[in-house]
């Protein structure tokens, strides 16, 4: 199942709206995280902003906000501490999220004086569709439509959140071979920093090293490692990367078996 990816992770559907697109003028007028923990319960963390300006008529026409809505809710820096224990170390999920959402988020945190929420990783579906060249155009409401995503309530935070998660979702059983790697692969990807058509190894269609419990995999001529940190990378990878991890590999303490551990042991830590 593709949404192993995420398991052991909190996961969050991220998504403002503001008063306006450009992050230096702008505030934020609306937030939402939804989505889940990581024992399965649901998260729906919501709120309207006092952005400390008026909001432009042009933007009231687009999410439905108005002054007189916003105007006991509080400046950002009342709702910051919520937002940033959501977020830290969680998955983050959004449309055009790398640069819109967060933008505005680094923003209003450089004004209210805090630092910025860490995530595990920033998930941005928008790239995901380009990466993956899933045809039309790119949209939230026009890859909603694509895959039957009913988006009520369009431009509000909340909806826009939950939709980007479902759509990821859809997007995920589409095209599963794309995501069977970890988290870090996926980033990678999505960074262009592999350059595999792939977002991750297809480890599953792997043959096992005899002997090894499926812990380690052939692809080709490599050897590929199966679980842990490293799940998906080669030996010969690792070895560059982190040769430490590569001793503890063949030692008694990691579940390769000995007789496998002392067979390919000689080949890469000599």
């Amino acid at each position: 199942m593709s949404g192993e990816i995420f398991a052991g992770f909190r996961v969050l559907g991220f998504d403002l709206e503001t008063t306006g697109f450009d992050v230096r003028r702008e505030r934020i007028v609306e937030y939402a995280l939804v989505g889940s923990e990581i024992d399965g319960s649901r998260i729906n963390l919501q709120s309207l902003v006092n952005p400390g300006k008026r909001i432009p008529i042009d933007s009231t026409n687009v999410h439905g906000i108005k002054d007189v809505d916003v105007k006991n809710s509080g400046d950002f820096s009342e709702h910051i501490t919520s937002i940033s224990r959501m977020i830290e170390g969680a998955i983050i999920v959004g449309h055009n999220v790398i640069k819109f959402d967060w933008k505005f988020l680094e923003m209003e945190c450089l004004r209210a004086g805090v630092e910025v929420p860490r995530p595990r990783a920033i998930i941005d579906t928008y790239v995901i569709a380009r990466k993956l060249k899933i045809p039309g155009r790119h949209t939230l409401g026009i890859l909603c439509d694509k895959y039957g995503i009913n988006l009520e309530n369009a431009h509000r935070a909340d909806a826009d959140a939950g939709a980007t998660l479902y759509l990821l979702w859809e997007i995920m059983k589409s095209y599963p071979r794309f995501f069977r790697g970890t988290i870090d692969d996926l980033q990678d990807s999505l960074a262009g920093i592999r350059n595999q058509d792939i977002l991750g190894p297809s480890l599953v269609d792997l043959e096992p090293v005899s002997g090894s419990g499926g812990n380690l995999r052939i692809n080709n001529s490599n050897i590929v490692i199966a679980f842990g940190k490293y799940k998906g990378r080669t030996l010969e990878e690792i070895k560059k990367k982190d040769s430490r991890y590569l001793k503890w590999l063949f030692s008694p303490s990691s579940p390769i078996p000995k007789s496998v551990s002392e067979e390919y042991s000689r080949k890469y830590l000599d």
